[in-house]
């Protein structure tokens, strides 16, 4: 220590005062989350302070990664229901779901201010949360953004919020595969239309038949979600193959421990068997009317009832067409089958659909 004076003891004084203060006032850097239960924001996690890329390419990576789901076209929202995602509310919204800031005008892709995509780490509640995204600040970085607001985001551009959920890669109630017992009979309830048999669960698998309405078939294994609904195994007389369960009555008896997708339908009313009428007494059914103006949106599902998967949420004013002629009445609605102007097609409650 020999050399070691006062004013060397004073400058050695003046660094570690000086780092003190750095470290009282320097911006806490927000803490990394670990182990959230979900396969989508634990996979995102492992990218933190990595180079991701783009938001929406990052994205895609970590599902492939989470779940072995690619993501493909056409654009920012079709795709994610072609990938078998289902949309969800900012309420019910958790680890794993992604935040989608897009324009509803413009379905396909684009790049245009505001665009975004996020994964949620945490419901914060009233619309905000904890996320990890990709190039928020221009720099293709994957980063944390804690108590995100992207409702206020797509605000001040004009855009529109969306929140989607993977099968398996949410903390979220999802639709999970399910079995009943070899054999178990069902009848095609598809309202009048013939019900697509295909070669494998998803609406890519070629069609190997239409099954007529009304048909009896026999469910010979386990469901599979895909591209938003709930697929199983059926042997018809036309031959093997896949269906979309939420188009099948099972018998009470048999779907008494069956989830929702393929509960069996309960019968309706006279006075709401069929589609609702419009106010000159013609049917409304193949005609564009739309969503009424009452305060929230109205979700569209994959199955008639409150049970079904949320597909989407469709906004005030939105003009769908009724393509199925009679409505199914359950847990307290008359459901109609409808179809958006993107295509997109399921299930609403008619109570909330004008001329």
């Amino acid at each position: 220590m020999t050399g070691f004076t006062a004013q060397n003891r004073i400058a050695l004084t003046l660094v570690a005062a000086a780092i003190m203060t750095l470290t009282l006032i320097s911006s806490p850097t927000p803490a990394r989350a670990e182990g959230t239960g979900s396969p989508i924001a634990d996979a995102a996690l492992r990218h933190l302070d990595s180079h991701g890329g783009q938001c929406w390419t990052f994205m895609q990576q970590v599902v492939a990664e989470a779940t072995g789901i690619r993501i493909t076209g056409p654009g920012y929202r079709q795709s994610y229901f072609n990938a078998g995602a289902v949309e969800v509310s900012a309420d019910e919204a958790a680890a794993g779901d992604v935040i989608q800031i897009a324009s509803d005008a413009s379905p396909g892709w684009g790049s245009y201010p505001g665009l975004h995509t996020a994964i949620i780490l945490k419901n914060l509640g009233g619309g905000r949360f904890d996320s990890i995204d990709s190039n928020q600040n221009w720099d293709e970085w994957v980063s944390l953004r804690p108590n995100y607001d992207p409702y206020a985001a797509a605000a001040r551009n004009g855009l529109q919020v969306h929140i989607y959920r993977f099968p398996g890669g949410s903390v979220g109630d999802t639709p999970v595969s399910f079995k009943l017992a070899e054999g178990t009979p069902a009848t095609v309830a598809t309202g009048g239309d013939c019900l697509n048999l295909r070669s494998a669960p998803g609406l890519s698998a070629s069609r190997v038949g239409c099954i007529p309405a009304g048909s009896a078939v026999s469910i010979t294994g386990d469901s599979v979600v895909a591209d938003g609904y709930t697929w199983v195994p059926v042997d018809t007389a036309r031959g093997t193959g896949w269906v979309a369960a939420d188009f099948l009555q099972v018998s009470q008896a048999a779907a008494a421990s069956a989830p929702a997708a393929l509960a069996p339908i309960a019968e309706a009313p006279a006075a709401v068997a069929a589609a609702p009428e419009s106010s000159s007494g013609d049917s409304v059914l193949d005609r564009w009317i739309h969503v009424d103006y009452s305060g929230g949106c109205l979700r569209m599902r994959t199955a008639a009832g409150l049970g079904g998967s949320i597909i989407t949420c469709l906004a005030a004013g939105t003009p769908v067409r009724v393509t199925l002629p009679d409505s199914i009445y359950t847990d307290g609605y008359a459901w109609v089958f409808v179809r958006t102007e993107a295509g997109i097609e399921g299930w609403v409650a008619s109570e909330f659909l004008v001329e």
